[in-house]
């Protein structure tokens, strides 16, 4: 589904709200692959006594914030971009999909730090994915 989704975003895909252009929406996605399989390790940025209230957020269907505030990300800018083109860009995001899938069969135990969530499990992941990814593909128009 995603990758038929991806068909529909092109360079002169405006988004609904924000400032990212569809490449950097698609590294910021890419970026947080790379944090589910701790290719990246990143801060735990919400305090200890709001994680588990965060968390059970994952388990709802309500959106994310528009415009939410990712203290790692830089402010009121796009962050620089990593690869030459969209269409790499979106490779690299499949690919990403698949790294992450690879690494929890290998070790269905595996966990990994969310900045926002705490340490997340498979399917805790699984669930902010569809989250972030439902978020900014509607930010884009995609669904």
């Amino acid at each position: 589904k995603t990758k038929e989704l991806l068909l529909g975003l092109t360079e002169e895909t405006k988004p609904e709200w924000g400032i990212m252009t569809p490449q950097h929406m698609i590294e910021h996605l890419e970026y947080f692959n790379k944090v589910a399989t701790k290719e990246v390790e990143v801060p735990m940025l919400t305090p200890e006594a709001k994680v588990e209230k965060y968390t059970e957020s994952l388990y709802n269907y309500y959106s994310m914030p528009k415009n939410f505030d990712i203290p790692i990300l830089k402010k009121g800018e796009t962050e620089d971009l990593r690869f030459a083109s969209l269409d790499e860009a979106k490779t690299a995001l499949i690919e990403g999909l698949e790294a992450m899938e690879t690494r929890f069969k290998e070790d269905p135990e595996f966990r990994a730090y969310n900045p926002t969530f705490g340490e997340l499990n498979r399917y805790e992941w699984s669930l902010y994915c569809r989250k972030h990814f439902n978020h900014h593909f509607e930010q884009f128009g995609l669904l």
